[in-house]
């Protein structure tokens, strides 16, 4: 009997290797075993897509650009955000349209100083259409601006707070001179993978994704939420009324809340450098240098338990 070629014994090597993935999990099919297994089936399949297209003499791109695609989609808006210029928060004045929008910090809170006037945004958000139609800025509503006088207002808040009452040990003060922002108005429904995009690409550390100092863009608990806990950007930057309830438990310490922060920045570090950070988004663009892989789907504080919607704010309050 012939020998096998190679190629033969390489791929029934394959196969087998394959069968046996796949009896691991009926074998033990716990969330962390699936998980495990759909991640590595992940990467392999773009590993057998790349060898495939090796072995083929007529060469192949690596990518195909589809501008319908979501991802390509939330690079593009992410791209065009990072574009616009830096403004202070404070100013932001009203404007018509909805889109997406990133916060910045240039201060010297003890919390924020790796990230302050670095490139890398505080938090992230979106603002929906008040028309779920709409085709242009007018019928948009003037939701962007909205929200960043809002965010604008809730810093303001602890900022005054801080101004006539003695913070607890440990705590520092917000000032709202030290934040400015970016914001773009987009084509309705461009925001939502923009935002997505965005929080996994800087991790935030006042997003609720990122489970570090989550709760700023909450608007107090409802009735039927009131035992909710209080948030840990309610601990480190007291002054909100319904936050100040002496019946609500801390749902962090500060020192826990700091330790999350640093986790979140010793893994994601800060960027600095403006055109490096454009540059490596258009990379992403390049088909035949592979571009760039996927950004990581949770938040690096795998350990941390994450707000519930309620707590985060509701399901428009990232």
């Amino acid at each position: 009997m012939a020998a096998k070629s190679p190629d033969k014994l390489a791929l029934a090597a394959l196969d087998t290797a394959l069968s046996q993935v796949v009896a691991a999990v009926k074998a033990d099919p716990s969330s962390a075993t699936v998980r495990r297994v759909r991640d590595g089936l992940t990467k392999h399949f773009e590993a057998v897509e790349k060898a495939r297209s090796e072995a083929d003499p007529v060469s192949t791109p690596l990518t195909s650009f589809d501008p319908s695609d979501p991802k390509t989609v939330g690079r593009m808006v992410s791209l065009a955000l990072l574009a616009q210029p830096m403004v202070p928060l404070a100013a932001v004045k009203p404007a018509y349209g909805s889109g997406v929008y990133a916060i910045y910090y240039t201060g010297d809170h003890p919390l924020y100083e790796r990230i302050s006037g670095t490139e890398t945004p505080i938090y992230v958000g979106k603002a929906d259409p008040s028309n779920g139609d709409a085709s242009t800025a007018r019928e948009q509503g003037p939701r962007l601006t909205a929200r960043l006088i809002e965010h604008a207002g809730t810093i303001a808040t602890a900022e005054k707070y801080a101004i006539e009452h003695t913070l607890p040990p440990g705590l520092s003060a917000l000032r709202l001179a030290d934040f400015r922002c970016r914001r773009l108005v987009c084509a309705t429904n461009a925001q939502l993978v923009a935002e997505r995009h965005l929080i996994r690409m800087f991790w935030p550390v006042w997003n609720s994704d990122t489970k570090a100092c989550w709760g700023m863009s909450k608007h107090g608990d409802a009735a039927s939420t009131r035992r909710n806990k209080r948030s840990p950007w309610d601990v480190v930057h007291p002054g909100r009324i319904w936050a100040l309830d002496e019946q609500l438990e801390n749902n962090a310490t500060a020192d826990e809340v700091a330790a999350r922060i640093n986790a979140i920045l010793d893994e994601y570090p800060p960027r600095t450098d403006h055109a490096a950070l454009l540059e490596e988004m258009l990379v992403a663009f390049r088909q035949d240098a592979g571009g760039d892989s996927d950004l990581a789907e949770a938040s690096p504080l795998r350990d941390v338990p994450g707000p519930t919607e309620d707590e985060a704010g509701g399901p428009n309050d990232d």
